[in-house]
C-alpha cells in the first residue's frame, strides 16, 4: 500500500496490465475518466458529471482526446475502487503539490483528487498540423490543494529529468506527459531525405527544464501493426 497526497492505493500487475485500486475513506472523492473503473465496493457512489464547465470547454476536453464527462466516486463509508485504461500498459502514480502542474497528452489520464484543476489548451497550429496528433492537452494543476494524480501509458514508461536547456527529442506518438516547466516545438527528424522516408517523419523537441514521461510503445502504430492481421474484406 501506498499512501499518496490524498489517497492510499496500489498499483498492481505491473508492468504490461497494471491497474489501480484505491481504499476511498469515508468522505473522499476521486475523479476518474470514464469508461476507465473495474469494480467498486458498495460503500461508494458514482456520479457522473461534465469535465469542465461550458460546452465549449467540454468539447476541447474532447479534442484532446479524452472524455467529456468524468465519474466522480464518492466513499458513504471506507471501500475500494479499481481502475484500469483500454490498453496494456503501466500506470503511473504523481504526488502533486500546490503549485505544480503538468501538460497530459492524449489518452494518458486515468484519475486524480477532485481538488485538482483540468483545463485544456490548444497547443498551437503547427504542433498539430505536422505532428498529427490532437490540437489540445490536458493541464492537471494543484491550484489550492495537493493532490494524487493517475497516468496511464502503453507499454512501459520512461522517465527524463531534463536540466534548464537541456533537449530532448522524442517521438510525438510516445509523448504522455510533461510538467508544465518544459516547453516543446516540432522539429524535422533530420534532412528531407530522412523526413520523406525514415517513417519518423517529425518528432517533438523538448526543452528543460522539468519532467518528461514518455511511453515505450506508440499507440497509433500499435494500432497500424494490428490492422495488418485483421481480416478485410474483399473488394
Amino acid at each position: 500500500m501506498i499512501t499518496g497526497k490524498e489517497f492510499e492505493f496500489e498499483i498492481i500487475d505491473r508492468p504490461t496490465f497494471s491497474y489501480l485500486k484505491i481504499l476511498l475513506k469515508k468522505g473522499q472523492v476521486c475523479k476518474t475518466e470514464r469508461g476507465a473503473m473495474m469494480f467498486f465496493e458498495p460503500t461508494i457512489q458514482i456520479e457522473t458529471k461534465k469535465a469542465e464547465k461550458g460546452i465549449l470547454k467540454s468539447l476541447k476536453r474532447k479534442l484532446a482526446g479524452e472524455t467529456m464527462l468524468l465519474n466522480y466516486f464518492t466513499a458513504l463509508d471506507d471501500g475500494w475502487i479499481s481502475l484500469a485504461p483500454p490498453f496494456p500498459g503501466d500506470l503511473m502514480h504523481i504526488p502533486m503539490e500546490i503549485g505544480s502542474s503538468w501538460v497530459v497528452f492524449s489518452g494518458g489520464y486515468l484519475a486524480s483528487s477532485v481538488g485538482l484543476t483540468q483545463t485544456t489548451g490548444f497547443t498551437g497550429f503547427k504542433k498539430t498540423f505536422f505532428s498529427g496528433e490532437r490540437a489540445f492537452a490536458l493541464t492537471i494543476s494543484a491550484v489550492e490543494s495537493p493532490g494524487d494524480l493517475f497516468l496511464g501509458g502503453n507499454g512501459a514508461f520512461i522517465e527524463w529529468n531534463l536540466k534548464p536547456g537541456q533537449i530532448l527529442n522524442c517521438d510525438n506518438g510516445h509523448l504522455v506527459s510533461m510538467e508544465s516547466t518544459v516547453t516543446f516545438d516540432i522539429k524535422r527528424v533530420g534532412g528531407w531525405k530522412s523526413t520523406m522516408l525514415s517513417g519518423e517523419g517529425v518528432m517533438c523537441q523538448l526543452t528543460g527544464p522539468g519532467k518528461v514521461i514518455i511511453q515505450s510503445r506508440n499507440p497509433r502504430e500499435y494500432a497500424m501493426w494490428l490492422y495488418k492481421f485483421m481480416p478485410h474484406p474483399s473488394h
